[in-house]
């Protein structure tokens, strides 16, 4: 049952990250909105994700991660399609909302059936390679087809999310195949649902040692959310690359990260934990604050740099917080932390395209990584302090 799951989880990984509009989409939205208008989008998306992490990550735990798989892709299939047939701003901003609430019963659900499978089986030290493996994936699908995008958008701006939309309809059915884990299941009902909420929120904090992790996990996030969400792409367009080049420049990225992805674990082993995760923040912030003084191949270079670092950062904040948390409050726990570090995001994704627009996404790009870089060097400071008094 677990090698099945496992191989299913790889299928509905390259699926569900079949992002044919990766690297064209800023084109795409641009021709309804200026990037004012993308942060507004991006807000609906947000607070979409940070209105509806908690109880859907509750859900899936209570009702069963297959169906909660089966329902994420259908709305992310219906979502594509919709957003490539947008007539309107109205319509776009739409479709991003169906799109957003599956993307949501999506998160964390793959990452604890897998996780509940292997465990099942008493197998669970094999989650490390298998979450790379997926995670690999993720930005093998995108570098694949994005590369391709590029193209599409050539012969319709509205092909690539047409054909996601159609991929992501196949992986509802692939989802049908799924055999849910007996681990700790409980009866859905109000009273659990508000203990399983709850309980959510306690695994992140629950220790000293865990609440120190996460709040390290959380700071990098902020800025890694933003990062990849919105500015990135910002600042491709910034650069100077064209649809073609930047459909393909983005393949090149994903695959790319798809192996620093697949190193995670011999890197996280070699160096330890808490080092990963403060060099993972460190050359993310040198990346942004540099960014003004970067033309097309550097800055390139700092996108594919930046790009690797942020695929590290996923797997090490999965594999954190899987280590941490008990198996029943497995999804609920993945669905509060991908929460927390969007507030931050949803309360500002429509001031930043704003000030994108003002100044540019590369201004925007230093002040960032200077807040990363404060926020790093703060956090350990304290950190140390408090060993030396200890």
């Amino acid at each position: 049952m677990a090698d099945k799951n496992v191989r299913l989880a790889y299928l509905l990984a390259f699926l569900k990250n079949s992002w044919f509009w990766l690297g064209i989409w800023v084109f795409y939205y641009l021709r309804f909105t200026d990037y004012s208008g993308i942060g507004l989008i991006e807000t609906v998306l947000i607070i979409t994700f940070t209105l509806t992490e908690i109880p859907t990550g509750a859900i899936a735990d209570l009702l069963g991660k297959r169906k909660i798989l089966v329902i994420s892709f259908f709305l992310q299939g219906l979502g594509g399609l919709l957003m490539g047939l947008s007539p309107s701003f109205g319509y776009l901003a739409l479709s991003v909302l169906i799109s957003s609430i599956g993307v949501v019963l999506y998160s964390g659900t793959l990452e604890s059936l897998v996780f509940d499978s292997l465990k099942e089986q008493h197998r669970e030290s094999e989650y490390g390679k298998a979450i790379s493996n997926i995670n690999t994936l993720c930005l093998i699908s995108p570098a694949v087809c994005g590369a391709i995008g590029g193209y599409m958008y050539i012969i319709s701006p509205s092909l690539p999310f047409i054909t996601s939309g159609v991929l992501c309809l196949i992986g509802a059915v692939a989802s049908l195949f799924f055999t849910e884990p007996d681990i700790d299941t409980e009866k859905f009902n109000l009273k659990n649902f508000l203990v399983q909420t709850s309980q959510g929120i306690k695994q992140l904090f629950k220790t000293i040692d865990v609440k120190k992790q996460t709040w390290s996990l959380l700071l990098i996030g902020f800025v890694v959310i933003i990062a990849d969400e919105m500015l990135n792409s910002f600042l491709g367009v910034e650069f100077g690359f064209d649809p073609k080049q930047i459909g393909l420049f983005w393949g090149l990225i994903y695959l790319v990260s798809a192996f620093g992805s697949k190193f995670t674990p011999n890197i996280y082993s070699k160096l330890g934990e808490k080092f990963t995760l403060f060099l993972t923040g460190l050359v993310i912030a040198i990346s942004l604050v540099v960014s003004p003084v970067l033309g097309l191949i550097l800055g390139g270079a700092s996108l594919l740099i930046r790009s690797t670092f942020q695929a590290i950062y996923y797997n090490l904040a999965s594999i954190n917080i899987n280590k941490h948390t008990e198996s029943k409050y497995r999804a609920t726990t993945l669905s509060t932390f991908n929460m927390l570090r969007n507030i931050p995001y949803a309360i500002s994704a429509f001031f930043l395209g704003t000030l994108a627009d003002i100044y540019s996404a590369k201004t925007l790009a230093v002040f960032l990584g200077i807040f990363l870089l404060f926020t790093l060097f703060l956090q350990n400071s304290i950190f140390l302090k408090k060993v030396k008094y200890n």
